[in-house]
């Protein structure tokens, strides 16, 4: 660890803009969340201010059609008297120029520098979560640490991007593979005070997918056995895992939510209401009263409508498309893996829960998703992208076709 922490040290003397940015976005999501909103917010005024960021930043390939997509739910919060949306739908936009900004300052060396850095201020962040158990463990045995992310399940989800990146960095630099395990047992520490059921069941998928991918599979049959072996555990001895007891009563409250979430969507089926719309619906709708739809899919449909949930399905899908384009051409194979691992995990925590919608969370899968930034150039101008729109004719025409219109 020491060896990391004098690296860093002696790395962050020589800094630049380019560098200073993304450095500071990654470790304010290690604080408060004012923090990160402040950090994200200056990052991507920064951005748009400056002819030169900007220009770069929205080069990546159909970011302006994720932009305009993103900006309509503002005022469609706006028509709805719906300020929080207002709010979330502004913050949104920022987290995106953001990710664009990354993706187009990426390089190798700085984004496993900011993945160190992550890993280390996740001690701190599980140093802060054990202080908050022990503190209330006389009066509240059950109470789940927050630790600095304002919600348990919030921390779950970081916790499993982090498990996954410290994995990633054992696979880059195995000199300092016992600092990463090290990462790694603290954050699992971290993710059984917390408590959080799905970020359990998502991580576990993470890290197979990873597994399997880097075609370790003793590792991977490892990996299962463990797991097998804590459910087995959690059944047989439940004073262990109190919240396994719990399963029924909150299934129950997320088909409240689930039935609740689908009624509304039906009355604003094309533009929906906005983020935060469950909010404006559940009273409406006899639903469980929270924050969100507890699921990722109705949560965008009731937020953004089939128009807006459209327009970002499509540009997840050209993402996927050319992620795969890096896996089949071998570009920056391992972080493909990673970003791979941390999707699946959002795909499936997003089954019961929506804590991917949320800035210090939603910033670090940017963070991960602005690796495919690296060596983009290439990727863009030799990999025939035209079969991404099954283009017909001539292939140089329709390349230059494309690539047109992605610079646009």
């Amino acid at each position: 660890m020491e060896s990391v922490l004098f690296r860093f040290l002696r790395w962050a003397k020589q800094l630049e803009v380019d560098t200073i940015a993304p450095m500071a976005l990654v470790l304010s999501l290690f604080f408060p969340f004012y923090v990160s909103v402040v950090t994200v917010g200056a990052v991507a005024v920064m951005t748009m201010v400056n002819y030169r960021m900007r220009t770069r930043a929205l080069e990546s390939p159909y970011g302006k059609l994720l932009m305009g997509v993103l900006i309509a739910p503002f005022f469609v919060s706006a028509i709805y008297n719906n300020y929080m949306g207002m709010l979330y739908s502004m913050l949104v936009l920022a987290a995106v120029v953001c990710a664009f900004y990354l993706r187009s300052v990426m390089t190798g060396a700085l984004f496993n520098r900011m993945m160190d850095a992550a890993c280390v201020a996740s001690v701190f962040c599980a140093a802060i979560a054990f202080v908050q158990k022990a503190a209330s463990f006389a009066v509240s045995p059950d109470y789940r640490p927050v630790s600095m992310f304002s919600n348990a399940n919030y921390y779950g989800m970081m916790i499993e991007f982090l498990v996954i990146i410290a994995l990633y960095r054992i696979f880059t630099n195995s000199k300092e593979r016992i600092f990463y395990g090290v990462v790694i047992a603290i954050n699992l520490i971290g993710l059984y005070l917390c408590a959080s059921m799905s970020a359990c069941m998502g991580l576990l998928c993470a890290v197979l997918v990873l597994f399997y991918l880097k075609k370790y599979y003793k590792w991977m049959a490892a990996f299962l056995t463990f797991a097998g072996l804590a459910a087995i555990f959690s059944l047989l001895f439940p004073i262990l895992f109190p919240r396994v007891e719990a399963i029924d009563s909150t299934f129950g409250q997320r088909l409240s939510i689930w039935s609740a979430a689908i009624q509304g969507i039906q009355s604003h089926l094309l533009f929906g209401m906005g983020p935060t719309s469950y909010q404006l619906i559940y009273r409406v709708f006899d639903g469980y009263q929270t924050y969100h739809c507890h699921n990722l899919l109705l949560d965008a449909l009731l937020n953004y409508g089939l128009l807006g949930a459209g327009g970002i399905g499509i540009y997840l899908f050209i993402q996927c498309k050319v992620l795969w384009l890096r896996f089949r051409n071998h570009i920056c194979t391992d972080m493909n893996i990673l970003l791979a691992a941390a999707f699946t995990a959002v795909v499936v925590h997003g089954v019961t829960d929506v804590t991917v919608y949320w800035i210090q969370t939603g910033m670090l899968f940017l963070i991960l998703f602005s690796s495919t930034g690296i060596c983009a150039d290439y990727v863009e101008s030799k990999l025939r992208l035209p079969r991404l729109l099954h283009l017909s004719g001539e292939p140089a025409g329709a390349y230059a076709r494309v690539a047109s219109y992605l610079r646009r």
